[in-house]
């Protein structure tokens, strides 16, 4: 295995939840570049566009963070699932404008951030995952892409592939580390890409035999919620020898109190609010 390149030398690592989404537009090269300087790496969602090309967008469907209701009128689309547009169609709306009117987590309001800001970098573009990783290359800047559940769509049998072979074109195997709540869809990695850095993803519970689940699922991290985890999982996760990477941590108090607890990073929507290292 290659271990993930952040998990190497340190912890109390800061992950960027979707980018800096909360002064840009989730998922966006607008949220990834803001987040440069105030994180060890960026986590960010892949799904299916209906023509197979791995895209970089969280929900299964589109119209919270684009223009999608305005442009499938235009377009004639009667479906908003991401997998039911083309990259070609997907490459005409706007990923970035909802930001102004959403101002999600009150920055723009708060005065944390002029709205002419976000006016200057729209529109916002979708990105494919090969174009973030050739970014990525230029920045040095290491990944963690969760793939989404293609459960019930067309690409459930080959967005693992999809995914794994732009890592590979990429050439950036240490520097990446995928997880999912999809857990067969880590299996799938495990074998076809041996040697890449896992984490498996749980919110609301977690398996029985915690531990012996994640050994039998052969990952490296635990990704749980944060609502979900106390300071004894966490040590028995690290005696166990599995990292843990904790979302979504917004707030600075939970953060140290998880550090001290010994989780390995916290993915937050405010990278700002990192602590010392240690």
């Amino acid at each position: 295995m290659t271990l993930f390149r952040p998990l190497q030398n340190k912890r109390r690592l800061v992950g960027a939840h979707r980018g800096y989404r909360s002064i840009r537009p989730e998922n966006t090269l607008s949220a990834f570049d803001a987040s440069l300087g105030h994180c060890d790496f960026i986590e960010l969602d892949v799904q299916m566009s209906r023509d197979g090309v791995a895209v970089i967008t969280h929900d299964d469907e589109l119209g919270r963070t684009c223009n999608a209701l305005e442009m499938a009128v235009r377009l004639g689309k009667k479906s908003l699932r991401v997998d039911h547009w083309d990259l070609a169609e997907l490459r005409q709306l706007d990923f970035g404008g909802w930001f102004l009117a959403a101002d999600p987590f009150e920055t723009i309001k708060n005065g944390e951030l002029d709205s002419a800001t976000i006016q200057h970098i729209l529109p916002q573009p979708i990105l494919t995952l090969a174009e973030l990783l050739e970014w990525r290359a230029k920045v040095q800047i290491p990944l963690n892409i969760e793939i989404k559940d293609q459960q019930g769509g067309v690409h459930d049998t080959a967005v693992v592939e999809a995914v794994l072979h732009a890592i590979g074109e990429a050439n950036c195997v240490g520097d990446i580390l995928i997880s999912s709540f999809r857990h067969d869809y880590l299996r799938q990695v495990r074998r076809d890409m041996p040697e890449i850095t896992l984490g498996a993803l749980q919110e609301n519970n977690h398996p029985d035999d915690l531990i012996g689940y994640l050994k039998d699922l052969k990952v490296d991290a635990y990704h749980p919620a944060v609502e979900m985890i106390s300071g004894e999982t966490i040590r028995d996760l690290r005696d166990n020898g599995f990292l843990v990477n904790v979302f979504t941590v917004n707030n600075r108090i939970v953060q140290q109190q998880l550090f001290d607890d010994g989780v390995t990073s916290v993915i937050t929507d405010f990278p700002d609010l990192r602590m010392t290292a240690a």
